[in-house]
């Protein structure tokens, strides 16, 4: 069902039929992105694992694949990821690269899917803005060289969506398969898409309450339930062989990341992240200024777009909270083919409504080109500007805080590690059998019978929150010797010296 759009002071300058299908000429576009993404991902792809991923190696990808699909170790596990890491390993040997593969190829793959759900729900001119910029974007090539499900989980969004979408457009039953199979996957990658699904769920549910379309609102209704029913269905047969353990996992595990993993944890962290990708925080703020102006022109012209935009973030962010599970700026990361198009759509909005209150010689449309080339243009400079800096630095360097122990310490000193950040990779991925200690007295116990103590740790806010004894010791009595940075937040991997 294709609506003609109301010209205002938010809304497109004219009616726009879109039919969601590529030409040959969106192909040839889709395959120049493709492929400018591609060279992006895999530059510098076997650059040192960080904590996640060697978690997934060590617990996951390194078993055979009976074992990981029938076992779910904790949430760092993510079930689809770990069987087609496992295949890439199998066929490449095991390297950061090879682990890395499957998130480089989703990550690829999303590119185009954005291009798809844009030419469905607005015009070409911000469905390639929007996806140019997603191919350059610092955030998007972290993680997709980061070996985890997260590019899985934005290309089920995308993919998702513009099925939902399709399926409003046209009636055809065969595209809420599709929603139901996409969604069963991106579950199976990451249980965040089940809370994602909750907030599309939502979203119809609110534009059809308000629109209140009698005469076709008792079938979508019943359509759209079996669409998310399939999908339920679905994922619990996906997970139905470890599904014992993921039932005892989230029942009897206490959440204790939820001490430094709050919301408004997460949000500076973000802050802070987005800052490293624009450069200036005035930027950010500009940015939230061009998305409200799209976001209400979404809603103008239609609003279970907005809605189906809108919602899933929340909704997983409130969900996570009430089952009181961490909240990790990466959550954040399946919106973001979403909000890149909201913001090309303020931006044409914005310069269309400037130019006619001004009483500029431009007409409406190419105000709007205008306004999205130069938006584009400027966050093309701005991600290349930041690119150098994830091609630098690893996201963390266990090896280098190992090779730098191996030149301090001298025979007769004692070196430990705290935690699971540190002695997971240390002593399962490295084989280094250094002691493990989690608090002060573990510490104090080592000191006694040693002369020097060398300490290695990382990720300080979990020191400070859960242990703060020892984080008083670390930062009081010991001297810091080494740091080897990184671009995980808060990654940076510490070598400290104790009397």
């Amino acid at each position: 069902m294709t609506k003609a759009i109301t010209p205002g002071p938010v809304g497109p300058a004219q009616p726009v039929t879109r039919n969601g299908r590529l030409t040959p000429a969106d192909w040839a576009v889709v395959g120049g992105l493709a492929a400018l993404a591609t060279a992006l991902r895999f530059y510098n792809l076997g650059s040192p694992l960080w904590f996640d991923e060697i978690v997934t190696v060590v617990d996951s990808v390194r078993n055979p694949l009976s074992t990981i699909v029938t076992h779910f170790p904790g949430n760092n596990d993510h079930p689809l990821y770990s069987v087609l890491a496992r295949v890439s390993v199998v066929a490449f040997g095991e390297s950061p690269w090879s682990l890395r593969l499957p998130a480089v190829l989703f990550g690829v793959l999303s590119v185009p899917l954005l291009y798809l759900l844009g030419v469905a729900v607005t015009d070409r001119r911000e469905a390639l803005a929007a996806s140019l910029l997603l191919t350059v974007s610092y955030h998007h090539v972290w993680f997709s060289q980061n070996a985890r499900a997260y590019t899985i989980l934005l290309c089920c969004a995308l993919l998702g969506t513009h099925a939902l979408i399709r399926w409003l457009d046209t009636g055809r039953r065969s595209f809420l398969g599709l929603y139901a199979v996409v969604t069963a996957v991106g579950a199976y990658a990451h249980l965040t898409m089940v809370l994602a699904s909750i907030g599309q769920a939502l979203a119809l549910a609110v534009d059809w309450t308000v629109h209140r379309r009698s005469s076709r609102l008792h079938a979508e209704w019943k359509a759209a339930a079996a669409g998310f029913a399939g999908a339920a269905v679905l994922t619990v047969l996906a997970y139905a062989p470890m599904l014992a353990d993921v039932s005892a996992f989230f029942t009897t595990q206490t959440a204790t990341a939820t001490e430094v993993a709050t919301p408004g944890w997460a949000l500076l962290a973000t802050l802070r992240g987005l800052e490293i990708g624009f450069g200036l925080r005035w930027g950010i703020l500009v940015g939230l200024v061009i998305a409200a102006a799209g976001t209400l022109s979404y809603l103008r012209e239609r609003s279970v777009v907005a809605w189906l935009f809108l919602f899933p973030l929340p909704a997983t962010i409130a969900l996570a909270l009430l089952f009181n599970r961490p909240v990790f700026p990466r959550f954040a990361f399946f919106v973001a083919g979403f909000g890149l198009l909201i913001v090309m759509r303020g931006a044409a909005v914005l310069a269309e409504w400037i130019a006619r209150q001004a009483r500029l010689p431009l007409s409406p449309d190419r105000a709007r080109t205008l306004a999205v080339a130069a938006v584009t243009v400027l966050g093309v400079v701005v991600s290349l500007r930041s690119l150098p800096y994830g091609y630098r630095h690893p996201k963390q360097d266990y090896e280098a805080a190992v090779r730098a122990v191996d030149e301090l310490a001298t025979p007769g000193d004692r070196i430990v590690v705290v935690g699971d950040p540190a002695s997971i990779p240390i002593n399962r991925y490295l084989h280094r059998p250094w002691p493990r200690i989690d608090t002060a007295d573990d510490l104090r116990e080592i000191q006694q019978d040693a002369g020097r103590v060398w300490v290695v740790y990382t990720f300080p806010s979990y020191i400070r929150n859960g242990q703060p004894e020892l984080w008083s010791i670390l930062t009081n009595e010991c001297q810091e010797a080494a740091e080897i940075d990184g671009n995980v937040a808060g990654g940076a991997i510490t070598v400290t010296r104790c009397p």
